[in-house]
């Protein structure tokens, strides 16, 4: 069932008596990149995921968003279903806003961070984005797309799912550019989180991926270090996508951490 609240457009599956997940996509994505895994729990869980503001079918607005507008969007969410003990799950930006969110609302139950990391950009990575923006601003979303989706996913998924890779960058593309120029601008500014991992006393799953090019495995399996209650799983056969390149492992990954609660 979806539901639009305050422009963001947010799906519910499950019965809202069971342990709540709310689930947070990366950037340049949506929410339907938890499709498959929101299919194979609503049944046992109460599962909640989001387009995040400018991505998907949610309002883009002004664009000039920030990590703590991102937060607040999903502090939102928690707050209009009522939610505690919540489970949050962050994939890549997504787990930017929720580690971001953990330090800043706390009262979660557990963590499930994939595929993402602690640190701020560098100079150098802000250059980057900056030059993306530019790149879209001159030559459009779809330069910049294709090149990301290269990077973003290993060359063999590529190889071997050319229409999954078609349909997909054809679905970011009817998303507004001022929305992907936006999670650029929020991920340039987002403060450094590193510092809170020590403070982090909740269940905390950690996936990465074999063939990650965006955030090495090594900087997820460092992070797991300095987690008290943490669970580091590296996944083979995957870039940086992982819930899409390689799902069975990853839904057995999530069900056994899940159990373990």
């Amino acid at each position: 069932m979806n539901r639009v609240i305050d422009g963001l457009n947010i799906l519910i599956e499950g019965n809202k008596e069971n342990q709540p997940i709310i689930f947070v996509h990366g950037f340049p994505f949506d929410h339907t990149i938890w499709n498959d895994v929101i299919t194979n729990l609503e049944n046992r869980y109460f599962c909640i995921s989001y387009d995040i503001r400018g991505f998907g079918d949610s309002e883009h607005r002004s664009g000039q968003y920030t990590m703590e507008s991102f937060v607040d969007d999903l502090e939102l969410v928690i707050t209009k279903f009522e939610l505690k003990d919540v489970i949050v799950c962050g994939f890549s930006m997504g787990g930017y806003i929720t580690l971001r969110a953990n330090e800043r609302l706390g009262n979660f139950k557990a963590l499930i961070l994939a595929n993402t990391m602690t640190t701020s950009d560098s100079d150098e990575a802000k250059i980057k984005r900056a030059a993306a923006i530019k790149k879209i601003d001159i030559e459009g979303v779809d330069s910049f797309l294709e090149q990301f989706l290269n990077v973003a996913f290993s060359k063999k998924y590529i190889t071997q799912h050319p229409k999954e890779m078609e349909d997909m960058k054809n679905k970011i593309l009817r998303f507004s550019s001022i929305g992907i120029k936006g999670g650029l601008l929020a991920m340039i500014s987002r403060t450094d989180t590193t510092k809170s991992l020590k403070n982090i006393d909740i269940p905390t799953l950690l996936i990465s991926a074999k063939d990650d090019a965006i955030i090495a495995p090594k900087v997820m399996e460092n992070m797991a270090k300095v987690i008290k209650k943490s669970k580091y799983v590296e996944l083979k056969n995957s870039g940086h996508v992982s819930m899409l390149e390689n799902p069975k492992d990853f839904l057995k990954t999530l069900e056994e951490f899940l159990k373990e609660l």
